[in-house]
């Protein structure tokens, strides 16, 4: 059993990589004598914590709001635990940790949590490449996010995608649940979700089909501007924003359709998980949805921004029982794909050294 383990974060809060952050963690409390999160930001948590791994923030700890004096207190703590391995997670940090911890000779890997090609500027691409060059390994979703980066860094770059969660009763539950004239979308609220195309698709789709309605699920600073383009629309009484689901599979088991209009991914859990349900499923074409969807298979994948396929897309499923029969049937795949056992071994082998 090796020693010690710290895991790297901004927060736990909601998100797609704080999610993975607290079930791996668990996971590693199995095999690490001693886990422990390290946080950056004081902020509250939403993920409940394995009760073995320890909790550190290093905003409440320092007591700095300064990155660079919390940098400084970081690199000290992380000296002193002489962790066997150090886990990074989400780009900021990362680079955040590599220079904070550099010459320390700790082994730290990274993981990309977002399509690695989605990054503000070249000269941020830049020196993010440059950075990854010293650390012991990189974590990416996907072989498309593998084969962005140079070739100077393939021979250290780990695909694991993220884990299915949805077991058998709960897909089992979902295909004998009576299904609603309901359209749900699960994800933040922020513009990488592009929320507002999927509105403006739906408000065309409900002229021709005004029995429907959209079901919006989850929190985030967009919620205001998202209400005003709901009320502009004209059909404020079909179009919900949910809030945030700690529920996720009950909360949209009785939906006919998924949809998932993002400009940007890493690995979508959301459209993972709707289609382990066995929810007929559209997505843009953004990283991940193509390791999950084989286009007019077992799903249909919609160019990224692109209103009039998102609507054709929409009405090819509402108007085929057959169609929906077919992409419901056909994702038991994503189950057995992305088991979650077969996924932890992955985890666990990119901390073994």
């Amino acid at each position: 059993m090796k020693r010690q383990i710290i895991i790297s974060i901004g927060s736990l809060q909601s998100g797609g990589a704080e999610r993975v952050v607290c079930e791996i963690s668990a996971m590693y409390a199995d095999y690490f004598q001693e886990v422990v999160i390290l946080t950056w930001i004081d902020l509250p948590q939403f993920y409940q914590i394995d009760a073995r791994v320890r909790i550190v923030c290093a905003e409440k700890e320092s007591g700095f709001s300064s990155r660079f004096r919390q940098s400084l207190w970081v690199r000290k703590f992380v000296k002193r635990e002489k962790p066997d391995v150090f886990l990074s997670f989400l780009m900021p940090f990362n680079m955040l940790n590599i220079v904070t911890l550099a010459f320390t000779k700790i082994n730290v890997v990274v993981c990309e949590r977002q399509d690695p090609s989605k990054v503000k500027t070249p000269f941020l691409r830049g020196v993010r490449n440059f950075l990854y060059h010293f650390v012991s390994r990189i974590e990416v979703q996907t072989k498309e996010g593998k084969r962005y980066f140079p070739s100077s860094l393939q021979h250290k770059i780990y695909v694991i995608p993220n884990p299915n969660h949805i077991t058998r009763e709960q897909r089992d539950y979902c295909l004998s649940c009576p299904k609603d004239n309901r359209i749900v979308t699960v994800g933040r609220l922020i513009a990488a979700k592009n929320h507002l195309l999927l509105i403006d698709a739906f408000t065309e789709v409900y002229a021709k089909y005004p029995y429907y309605r959209l079901d919006i699920y989850g929190s985030g600073d967009l919620r205001p501007a998202l209400e005003e383009a709901i009320l502009f629309s004209g059909i404020k009484e079909h179009i919900h924003l949910c809030g945030k689901t700690n529920d996720v599979p009950k909360s949209i088991a009785s939906a006919q359709l998924f949809v998932l209009s993002s400009n940007v991914e890493g690995m979508p859990n959301s459209l993972m998980e709707a289609m382990a349900l066995g929810i007929p499923c559209v997505a843009t074409d953004v990283s991940g949805v193509r390791d999950l969807i084989t286009d007019k298979e077992n799903g249909l994948i919609v160019p990224v921004g692109n209103k009039e396929a998102l609507i054709k897309a929409i009405l090819k499923l509402i108007e085929s029982r057959e169609l929906q029969k077919q992409f419901s049937n056909s994702t038991y795949s994503v189950c057995e794909k992305y088991d979650k056992y077969k996924i932890f071994n992955m985890w666990l082998e990119i901390v073994t050294f």
